[in-house]
C-alpha cells in the first residue's frame, strides 16, 4: 500500500513581516522622491470639492508658492463721515427781483474822512485790518466785557449758578451813586439820577498780576479771585466794586459828565475802560466826547468825537452805545449819537512788570451816512444801540430805522434794510453753523410813525446776516409819549441750553401806555413760546442764567422796580422782588449774581440762590 506524503503549511515569521514592511515603506519612499523630481518641488495633493473650504479661522491658507496668507474676510463698512458744513458767506450786497438790500430805495449814501479830508474810498493797511472772531472767544479775561456781553450782544452773562435749589433772588448788597445836573440834553433844567439807559456794568476778574499794578485798595488786591463790577453812572462817576460783598474796591473816578451807556473793557485784559459821555456841556472840559481811561492810574488816557465835529450831519453828541476792539489790530470802534462810525488805530504800549500803560492813537477814521428821510428834525441819524462785531463786518442799528453793515477795513456799506422806526436796542448774533448762515434779532421802538394818538406799528425782525434780508417780523401795535417811548427798547437774548432755539425780548407800552410783556419766541419761526405780562413797561433788558445742567433762568427788571426771575423754558414766574426805584439800565450777571443799578441812586447785588 502506498503511502501520503503529508503537505506542511508554511507559517510567515515575525523576521519576514518586518522585511516586507520595510520594501514597502522603500518602494513609497522612491515614488515620492521621483514625483519631487518630476515636479521641480514638493508635490501639493490635490484637494477634491469636499476638501476646499476656506481654512479654519486659526489655520492661514497656502499660496501656490508656498506661502502663508490670511484669509480672505467680508469688508468692514466705513462709517459715513459727518459732513463738513458749508462755510457762512461773507456778507454781500444782494440785489433780486424780490428784494433789495442796497440802499438804494432809500436813497442810502456814506461817506468817509481820512485825515481830516473826506476822500472816495479807504483801505485799511496790513497789519491794521480788523477781523473778530465767536462771541466766545471776545474776550481774554473771565467776565462782562462790554454791553450785552461781547461782540455777538447775545447774553450779559458769564459763569455758571451753582446750588440753584430755593429758585429765589435775594438783594444781599447795594451801594448809592448820586446826581448831576442835566446839559443840553435837558434844557439845562434837572438832574441826571442813579443809572439809566442803558447803562449796563462790567463785571471782571483780574489776574493777581494785574491787580498789582491797578490803584486797588490792599483789601482788593490781597483777596485771591477778586471779581471787580465796573459801573459808570449818570452821576459822572465810574464806580469798583467787590461783586461778592459790594464793597468799595477802589476809590470812584470822577468824570464830571453823565454816563447812560455802558463802558466797554478792553478783551486783551489791558486795564483800560472805553466809554462816551451822555450829555454836553458849554463848560469847558465837560463838551460830550468818548474816552479811553487807564484802570492803572484812573486818568483819561485820550478822548475823540468831541462836539463839535464837523464831518457830523448831527448836531447832537454823545454815546449811549459800547464800543469794540480789535485785539489783534489794536483798532477801536465806536459809533456816535452824531451818525459817525469812528474808527481808531490805539497804538497800545502796555508793559505789565513794569506797570506802565500808554496809548497814542491816530487821528480817527470817519464814516458817515445819509438817507432820504434823514434829516435834523425827521429820522435823526444817530447810533444809539451797540454794534455787532463779526469778521470784518459790524452790524448797526440807528435812529432812522435803516439797520446797515459795514465792513470796517473799507469802511463801505455792505447792505441796508428797513425796521421801520427809530431803533435804540442792540441786535442779537447767531451763527447757524448746521445751515451755514447768521442771523441779527432786533427790534424797532415808536417815534416817527406813531399817529396823533400816539399809537403805530413796531416789529421784532430776524434778518440775515449776509444778505441783509428779512427772514420773518412780529408786529405789535405800541403807544408812546414825550416822556416814555412805547416799543422794543430792550436788547433781546438768545437762549442756550434747555432753552436753545428761543429768544428773549420785551415790548414796552404795548397795546397801552404802561403795559410791560416778556415774549419768549421761537427763533425759527417768530411764534411765540410763552409771554408773561408784567403790568408795567421794561426798558431794561433781559440777562439769562444757567445752572451746571443747562437749565435757564431769566432775570427781568421794570420800570416799578420789580425783578422776576422766570423759568426760561417754560415762562413760570419763580420770584420777584422789588428794590424800590425804576430800573432802566440792563443787569449783567456773573455764576449766581446779577448786578444792576436803578434812578433812585443805588447799585444792587442779586443773589440767584
Amino acid at each position: 500500500m502506498a503511502t501520503r506524503r503529508r503537505r506542511r503549511r508554511r507559517r510567515i515569521t515575525p523576521k519576514f513581516l518586518i522585511i516586507l514592511i520595510l520594501l514597502i515603506i522603500a518602494i513609497l519612499m522612491g515614488i515620492l522622491a521621483l514625483s519631487s523630481l518630476t515636479s521641480g518641488g514638493v508635490s501639493v495633493p490635490e484637494q477634491s470639492p469636499a476638501n476646499s473650504a476656506e481654512p479654519a479661522a486659526d489655520q492661514p491658507a497656502t499660496t501656490p508658492g508656498g506661502e502663508a496668507s490670511l484669509p480672505e474676510q467680508e469688508p468692514t463698512p466705513s462709517p459715513t463721515p459727518e459732513p463738513t458744513p458749508t462755510p457762512i458767506p461773507d456778507p454781500a450786497s444782494v440785489a433780486t427781483d424780490t428784494v433789495d438790500t442796497t440802499g438804494a430805495k432809500w436813497g442810502f449814501h456814506s461817506e468817509i474822512e481820512v485825515d481830516g479830508a473826506q476822500v472816495e474810498q479807504y483801505a485799511a493797511a496790513e497789519g491794521d485790518k480788523v477781523y473778530f472772531g465767536s462771541g466766545a472767544d471776545y474776550a481774554q479775561l473771565p467776565g462782562v466785557v462790554t454791553f450785552r456781553g461781547t461782540n455777538y450782544r447775545e447774553n450779559p452773562y458769564y459763569g455758571t449758578a451753582e446750588n440753584v435749589v430755593e429758585k429765589k433772588l435775594e438783594a444781599v448788597w447795594y451801594q448809592g451813586t448820586g446826581s448831576l445836573g442835566k446839559g443840553e440834553g435837558g434844557s439845562y433844567s434837572g438832574t441826571w439820577t442813579g443809572s439809566g439807559w442803558s447803562g449796563q456794568p462790567i463785571i471782571i476778574q483780574w489776574p493777581e498780576s494785574t491787580k498789582k499794578i491797578m490803584n486797588l485798595y490792599d483789601s482788593a488786591k490781597n483777596k485771591a479771585g477778586l471779581v471787580e463790577v465796573i459801573y459808570a453812572t449818570m452821576d459822572g462817576k465810574i464806580y469798583f466794586l467787590d461783586l461778592e460783598t459790594g464793597e468799595k474796591t477802589r476809590d470812584p473816578i470822577n468824570i464830571g459828565v453823565p454816563f447812560k451807556g455802558a463802558g466797554s473793557l478792553d478783551p486783551r485784559g489791558i486795564p483800560v475802560l472805553y466809554l462816551g459821555s451822555g450829555d454836553h456841556y458849554r463848560e469847558a472840559g465837560k463838551e460830550s466826547r468818548a474816552m479811553a481811561v487807564s484802570l492803572v492810574t484812573g486818568k483819561v488816557l485820550f478822548s475823540f468825537g468831541n462836539k463839535p465835529d464837523s464831518f457830523a450831519d448831527r448836531s447832537w453828541h454823545a454815546y449811549d452805545s459800547s464800543a469794540l476792539v480789535c485785539a489783534e489790530s489794536d483798532v477801536l470802534l465806536y459809533p456816535g449819537e452824531n451818525g459817525l462810525l469812528y474808527r481808531v488805530k490805539l497804538n497800545t504800549q502796555y508793559d505789565e512788570a513794569a506797570g506802565t500803560l500808554t496809548m497814542n492813537p491816530s487821528r480817527p477814521v470817519k464814516y458817515r451816512y445819509g438817507a432820504t428821510r434823514t434829516g435834523e428834525n425827521d429820522y435823526w441819524v444817530g447810533y444809539e444801540g451797540s454794534a455787532v462785531g463779526w469778521r470784518e463786518y459790524l452790524f448797526l442799528t440807528e435812529n432812522a430805522g435803516l439797520m446797515h453793515c459795514v465792513n470796517v477795513n473799507t469802511m463801505e456799506t455792505v447792505w441796508v434794510q428797513d425796521i421801520w422806526d427809530d431803533t435804540n436796542a442792540t441786535a442779537a448774533f447767531e451763527e447757524d453753523i448746521a445751515n451755514s448762515r447768521a442771523y441779527l434779532y432786533v427790534g424797532s421802538t415808536l417815534d416817527n410813525k406813531a399817529d396823533s394818538n400816539g399809537y403805530g406799528p413796531v416789529a421784532f425782525f430776524k434778518i440775515d446776516a449776509t444778505s441783509g434780508e428779512i427772514v420773518w417780523q412780529r408786529e405789535f401795535k405800541v403807544y408812546t409819549t414825550k416822556n416814555v417811548t412805547g416799543g422794543i427798547m430792550s436788547s433781546a437774548v438768545l437762549g442756550k441750553g434747555n432753552v436753545e432755539g428761543m429768544l428773549f425780548t420785551t415790548v414796552a407800552s404795548y397795546g397801552g401806555d404802561d403795559r410791560g410783556v416778556i415774549y419768549a419766541l421761537d427763533t425759527q419761526t417768530g411764534d411765540t413760546v410763552w409771554e408773561y405780562d408784567m403790568g408795567n413797561y421794561a426798558w431794561s433788558s433781559p440777562v439769562m442764567l444757567y445752572d451746571a445742567a443747562g437749565n435757564g433762568y431769566l432775570v427781568q427788571c421794570n420800570r416799578k422796580g420789580n425783578v422776576y426771575l422766570l423759568d426760561g423754558k417754560t415762562g413760570t414766574v419763580l420770584d420777584t422782588i422789588n428794590i424800590e426805584s425804576n430800573i432802566e439800565a440792563s443787569p449783567a450777571a456773573y455764576d449766581n449774581m446779577i448786578v444792576v443799578g436803578t434812578r433812585g441812586q443805588r447799585i444792587y447785588g442779586i443773589k440767584l440762590k
